[in-house]
């Protein structure tokens, strides 16, 4: 529950302070014991009464945190569940099964408690009793143990488990826990092995220290170190399942590991010798034997506290933005093929069409070539277009072979519907060796121009046919009909498709056609006739880069990668900011191809602050590992510079909100310093995401966390990002996002803590620090407040972008 009420990163920090309640409440239960047993002589059935008082005020407490304080995770909306008790157990039971986390969490917990529980008998059994034979002395040991013990406690609670966790991260600092009763295992077998061997002499005090030392570790340790840091673990997990799965920890994992440790420990130790399973040890080789194994099963928590450390953060990072990436599909089928192929089996069986295209998508992702038959069947038997169109697409993945071609052929004959004809007959140009050119030429006389189209192609290029110049007739005498037509765009794409040069002057009149599709058809057919040629029109090539039509760009870009480096490179960086991904692919493409040539300009561009954040990005995919140690450390200087400016921003922006509104345009300020802050901070983390070794996906998942209103989001975006490895900027960042700055005086102490200098700005320069940012709508803004004052509006004074924004503020801003 108070977890619930802290971000995933707040945590950390406070959970040394949360947890500080444990000590404080044994030192002082251990002080009221002595107390309440030797100085008032109370008989211990009595201390029941006051067990329930502490019961009831640690009530009352619990109240009092929900009544005053709002939860930031569990309790929002989006993490809270509305499933039925039943539904949820269903849901805890999935997930468990599927998560890596929640098996390694189960593991450690079976190794912790066999660890704990046969540490615990040898200090509690061996040691102890040996030492102090006496029921009473051994009482007041305890006592007075437990005072110190948990102020010791508290101390490490206080000064080390916040900064252990911090400075390490949750997935290292649970390896610290196990390590440290590996260090007691072995000092307690180390020693009694060799008392035994008469290596060592018995000493009371040295068997003294072991014992305390073993039990500060299994105990005070364990709450100072293990039981935070484990429940930190379930940050990873999605808030609303954290009943459930602590249900699963707590009240099965933990019963039953008891359950197995107390049966060891029966059989190791029993007396009895009235069942021949039991095993019997005297007290003197049970002394080391324990802790040897102890030691072996703490080594065991270790390994396995690696992998758990490694799915942690994969479950953090899975947290972040779920919606938008979890519709996507793990492709990892290594070990589940079989039972893969057997669900693919049921879907291409089902009545359900979207099932079996569903099973058609799957098998031509994946190429899964045991399903060729079922597909090519399935292509002859069905009455579905769709389910057909999905077939030919799917049999077009696998390698050629002449079962395939057999069903192609099959379908050619039976076929009616002229999309899946088109198809079928695209999918035969891919078998040049096999004559079936009598089949396809009936097919020439086609009335669906989409079938003309490519029974023409798939005969022109078939090394078997001889009449192609029948063919070119035939193209060249469509072309002579109406260019309104909605197919003319397939007959220009088809005569390029036939790669004459003699041709390209029958295309030239339609590159300025009205017609978009025919544009585009003509520009791609152009370039292909002239596919030998094209660096001669690399001119032209670049002035297509402007075009407003997408699909014009993408093939000049695919034509230019044929030709000769450019002498000028920015035109294709520009449109790495582009918001269509396979623009901005096409473009990276090209400049991964003439990397060698183009890489000094690049370099040049990523310290240049006239990009955006997006092409920066793009450009560091793509050279990032070929930088040098100086522009590494210039780059990081460099975002060191942006996040300044992202503090000084946010400054901005509260003076801002602070002024009184006297103009419409003051929003609209705020929601542009807001944007520019936005940018200088994703400049910030695409340099950490490189610097870390991370990706896209990363970024993405990161920046929209941190940028998100959600504090919870933004909590689990800083854990991911304090997981990352690079420290210098995260770590600035964490303190930033931590401080939750609520006045101006605020930034001026953050500043000086992140910055180590003065924050130099004056609430007094506020105009003249608006207009510093050089930023087109805020001067615009700033230049109609003026004309709000003044009522004249001077527009001779600003650069042709602001007079477009400022003639149009009458109609943009309304009352």
């Amino acid at each position: 529950m108070i977890a619930s009420h802290f971000t995933a990163v707040q945590i950390k920090r406070v959970t040394g302070v949360i947890n500080t309640g444990i000590p404080i409440g044994g030192a002082l239960g251990g002080s009221t014991l002595v107390i309440l047993l030797n100085l008032f002589q109370i008989k211990p059935q009595s201390l029941v009464i006051v067990l329930a008082l502490t019961c009831l005020i640690a009530v009352w407490l619990l109240r009092l945190i929900e009544v005053r304080l709002s939860p930031v995770r569990a309790g929002t909306a989006e993490f809270r569940s509305h499933k039925t008790p039943l539904q949820e157990l269903l849901a805890a039971f999935k997930y468990i099964t599927g998560s890596q986390l929640m098996i390694f969490m189960s593991l450690g917990l079976v190794v912790f408690v066999i660890g704990n529980k046969l540490l615990e008998y040898e200090y509690q059994v061996i040691i102890y009793p040996k030492i102090f034979p006496d029921a009473t002395h051994r009482a007041t040991f305890f006592a007075t143990y437990e005072v110190f013990a948990n102020l010791a406690w508290l101390l490490i609670q206080l000064f080390l488990t916040s900064r252990i966790v911090v400075n390490l991260g949750v997935g290292a600092s649970n390896l610290v826990y196990p390590v440290l009763s590996a260090i007691a295992s072995f000092a307690l077998f180390f020693y009694f092995y060799w008392k035994s061997q008469g290596y060592v002499q018995e000493s009371v005090t040295v068997t003294l220290a072991l014992g305390i030392f073993a039990h500060f570790i299994n105990q005070e340790m364990r709450g100072a170190l293990r039981t935070p840091v484990s429940n930190l673990l379930f940050n990873a997990i999605p808030p609303n399942l954290w009943g459930t799965n602590k249900a699963f920890i707590n009240g099965i994992v933990f019963p039953l590991s008891t359950i197995m440790v107390s049966v060891f420990l029966i059989l190791m130790t029993s007396t009895t010798p009235s069942n021949y399973l039991e095993i019997r040890y005297p007290l003197e080789q049970l002394s080391y034997l324990l802790p040897l194994i102890a030691l072996v099963v703490s080594i065991l928590g270790i390994i396995i506290a690696l992998p758990q450390w490694v799915a942690y953060n994969k479950g953090m990072f899975g947290l972040l933005s779920r919606e938008l990436f979890d519709s996507r599909m793990d492709i990892n089928t290594s070990n589940k093929i079989e039972g893969l192929k057997h669900a693919v089996e049921e879907k291409l069986n089902s009545s359900d069409p979207y099932h079996v295209i569903g099973a058609l998508e799957m098998i031509r992702l994946l190429k899964i070539e045991h399903f060729s038959s079922y597909v090519g069947h399935l292509l002859l038997k069905t009455k579905v277009h769709e389910i057909k169109q999905y077939c030919l697409s799917t049999l077009a993945v696998f390698p050629r072979s002449s079962a395939i071609l057999t069903y192609l052929l099959g379908a050619l004959i039976i076929e009616e519907d002229y999309q899946t004809l088109s198809l079928i007959l695209k999918n035969l140009a891919g078998y040049p060796s096999a004559d079936f050119c009598k089949e396809v030429e009936e097919f020439l006389g086609h009335p669906a121009p989409e079938v003309f189209v490519a029974a023409s192609l798939c005969l022109y290029h078939h090394p078997l046919y001889q009449r192609k110049q029948n063919i070119e007739r035939k193209i060249l005498a469509r072309l002579m009909g109406n260019s309104d037509s909605p197919h003319f765009s397939l007959y220009l794409y088809a005569l390029g498709e036939l790669q004459q040069v003699h041709y390209h002057e029958v295309v030239i009149p339609f590159l300025e056609s009205s017609h978009v599709d025919i544009r585009i058809a003509a520009f791609t057919a152009y370039l292909r006739i002239l596919a030998d040629q094209l660096d001669s029109y690399q001119p032209q090539l670049l002035i297509a880069l402007n075009s407003p039509i997408k699909e014009i760009k993408i093939i000049a870009l695919q034509a230019l990668k044929k030709c000769r480096p450019l002498a000028d490179w920015s035109v294709i960086t520009q449109l790495l900011g582009d918001k269509d991904r396979i623009l901005v692919n096409e473009s990276k493409e090209l400049l991964r191809i003439n990397l060698q040539t183009c890489k000094p300009f690049l370099t040049t561009q990523i310290f240049s602050d006239k990009i955006s954040t997006q092409q920066r990005f793009e450009i560091l995919s793509l050279i990032y590992n070929q930088l040098n140690d100086e522009q590494y450390h210039q780059l990081q200087q460099e975002a060191h510079k942006s996040l300044k400016k992202f503090v000084r921003i946010h400054w901005l922006i509260k003076l801002h909100l602070s002024r009184a509104r006297s103009s419409k345009t003051h929003l609209l300020i705020a929601k542009v310093l807001q944007e520019v802050a936005e940018d200088y901070l994703l400049h910030v983390i695409t340099v950490i995401t490189y610097s870390s070794g991370k990706n896209q996906e990363f970024f993405q998942r990161v920046s929209r966390g941190l940028l998100s209103t959600s504090r919870a989001n933004q909590g689990n975006a800083l854990e991911v990002l304090s997981n990352a490895g690079e420290k210098f900027l995260t770590n600035k960042v964490l303190r930033y996002f931590e401080e939750r700055i609520n006045d101006i005086q605020g930034f001026n102490r953050i500043y000086m803590v992140l910055f180590s200098e003065a924050l130099t700005v004056a609430e007094t320069h506020y105009d003249s620090l608006l207009l510093g940012l050089e930023h087109d709508f805020i001067k615009a803004c700033l230049s109609y407040i003026e004309f709000e004052k003044s009522g004249h509006l001077n527009l001779a004074i600003h650069n042709k972008k602001i007079v477009e924004l400022l003639t149009g503020v009458p109609t943009l801003i309304r009352k």
